[in-house]
């Protein structure tokens, strides 16, 4: 995976009427027969006759540019994926041991939940403006959100799913780490916890005793600068045009879709936003708060 991130298409586009069909076929070789439902400024998904909902977003994105015979196959494993998802036992249903393992610590949209996702997430803890951690099961075939609904007749308390969840969040595998300008790192992976790694960034840069900018545009990629002398203030602005860059090329939509557009600085266990948007011309601006100052002048103070 690039870091600029993978373009999803317009919409369904010119491909729509062949996604939503062999969605919809596909799903019936499999036993699951669906009407096809457009909500207004939606688009289009299918209800199956059991209720349940099947959203075609994410696969858009998968089968954007694929061969037709590829996109046969994509959206086959697909929904073979799925079906084999739904014979996973539910989040009650696992011991405290088999919890420990699969439970995940995620960052999530402080207003990621809505009508196509109705979890409860009013158990999560703040992590930084608009963003919130919340907790996941990792089965061996799909990521389920845990509801706050579910935590009583869990096998396990709160704050040890957090305290667990957050190590093995820190142990997920990345696909890169490595800085591709003075000061600047890209952190990327297929893993749909890799953006979720910033809540423990001493891990993958080490210390940083100045704290560290960052940015999550979307849950598979993880930008930061970790602050260490004078010339970190150039790292940060290199920082910002590369998450602006992939914004911009994004176009319609981030893999899994966004968590936020913003620069953020972390020390000490403290988050803060440290970049806005001008309301008129659209263009970011880094803003400096007393924290973000104090770290700098206190990082160009060490240089010999």
């Amino acid at each position: 995976m690039g870091w600029f991130g993978r373009k999803k298409s317009a919409g369904h586009g010119e491909h729509g009427v062949t996604l939503v069909a062999l969605a919809q076929r596909a799903l019936a070789e499999r036993g699951l027969e669906t009407t096809v439902e457009v909500p207004p400024g939606e688009q289009p998904r299918l209800v199956g006759t059991d209720g349940r909902l099947f959203l075609l977003d994410n696969l858009a994105m998968q089968v954007h540019g694929a061969a037709p015979a590829e996109q046969v196959q994509i959206v086959g494993e697909h929904f073979d994926r799925m079906v084999q998802a739904s014979r996973e036992p539910a989040v009650t249903e696992l011991g405290a041991d088999e919890l420990r393992d699969r439970i995940r610590l995620r960052i999530l949209a402080e207003d990621g939940s809505g009508p196509a996702d109705p979890t409860d997430l009013s158990y999560a803890r703040p992590f930084a403006p608009g963003l919130v951690l919340g907790l996941c099961v990792d089965y061996p075939t799909m990521v389920s959100t845990i509801s706050a609904s579910s935590l009583p007749n869990l096998a396990l308390g709160i704050d040890e799913l957090f305290a667990i969840g957050q190590l093995n969040t820190d142990d997920e595998p990345v696909d890169g780490n490595a800085e591709i300008a003075p000061g600047v790192f890209v952190v990327e992976g297929e893993s749909l916890f890799t953006a979720s790694k910033a809540v423990n960034l001493p891990a993958l840069f080490g210390a940083a005793p100045f704290g560290t900018v960052f940015a999550v545009p979307h849950r598979h990629l993880l930008l930061a600068a970790p602050i260490r002398d004078a010339e970190s203030i150039t790292a940060v602005q290199t920082l910002g045009g590369m998450l602006l860059q992939v914004l911009g090329d994004a176009g319609q939509g981030l893999p899994g879709g966004p968590l936020s557009p913003l620069l953020f600085f972390s020390r000490g266990g403290e988050v803060s936003a440290v970049s806005g948007f001008d309301e008129e011309t659209g263009a970011m601006r880094i803003e400096v708060d007393e924290r973000f100052r104090e770290a700098l002048e206190q990082a160009a103070a060490t240089n010999p």
